[in-house]
């Protein structure tokens, strides 16, 4: 009974195994296809030889598929262009599309820039500065290798780098505030405290007391950084005022 179960179990692993590798090569195939379609359809609807375009990525968004493209530098009537399918892969539509996508590079050639990849360095600036995503400009893109990218983020008052692999991985984000009045975007309430704790400790008016300098810890956190004419100390704090930490050096 038991072989005939553990033989049961057998055959079905390798039946699901033959499955995935055949939807695998029907997805890669699809792919393919849908390349090559949006080859066809630029050169039906806009006059351009297929040999003269070139593909630079098929990505899914949703349930549509985008596969975007180029017409040749070289030729008179350079132009890129964007393809869509549905989840089956059944051609819907193409239109030309404007130059943002695609940011200069000291080089002469252009960088691509994945939706995926724009959208999660994006994010992450938003959640680290505060602000919109649509207040995040990209000032800069270096592909490394094939499929890892570089992007060089910019907000108010915030630089940042993104380095974040083409499916939307991200590795690494560094961010530097710029040489701007950061105590704008200080609480009052955190301001208030931290000087109110420092004057009741160093026996001064809290009016003596100045921000040095002051950063966020995550979200709702602060680290500032108090002096007096003959003290320091450094205020771990809340956005609600409450002081984790008061250490003098």
């Amino acid at each position: 009974m038991m072989k005939r179960i553990l033989n049961q179990l057998h055959l079905w692993f390798w039946f699901i195994l033959g499955m995935f590798i055949f939807s695998t090569q029907i997805h890669a195939n699809v792919r393919k296809d849908m390349s090559l379609i949006c080859k066809y359809e630029a050169s039906r609807n806009y006059g351009i030889r297929q040999n003269t375009s070139k593909i630079f990525s098929v990505e899914r968004v949703g349930n549509r598929f985008l596969v975007h493209g180029k017409a040749s530098k070289y030729s008179k009537r350079a132009f890129r262009f964007k393809c869509t399918f549905d989840r089956q892969g059944e051609y819907i539509g193409i239109k030309k599309i404007k130059d943002k996508r695609y940011l200069n590079s000291r080089r002469e050639d252009h960088v691509y820039l994945p939706t995926t990849v724009k959208r999660v360095c994006k994010g992450e600036a938003s959640v680290r500065w505060h602000m919109r995503p649509r207040d995040v400009k990209i000032k800069n893109v270096k592909r490394l290798g094939h499929h890892d990218y570089v992007v060089t983020l910019a907000g108010r008052g915030y630089r940042g780098k993104c380095e974040v692999s083409q499916s939307g991985h991200m590795y690494q984000f560094r961010t530097h505030t710029l040489g701007y009045d950061i105590n704008n975007e200080i609480p009052k309430v955190v301001r208030r405290n931290c000087k109110k704790h420092a004057a009741f400790r160093w026996g001064v008016r809290p009016s003596e007391i100045r921000i040095d300098y002051a950063r966020r810890l995550g979200r709702d956190d602060y680290v500032i950084q108090l002096s007096s004419r003959y003290d320091r100390a450094e205020c771990e704090v809340s956005r609600r005022g409450h002081i984790y930490l008061f250490s003098e050096y």
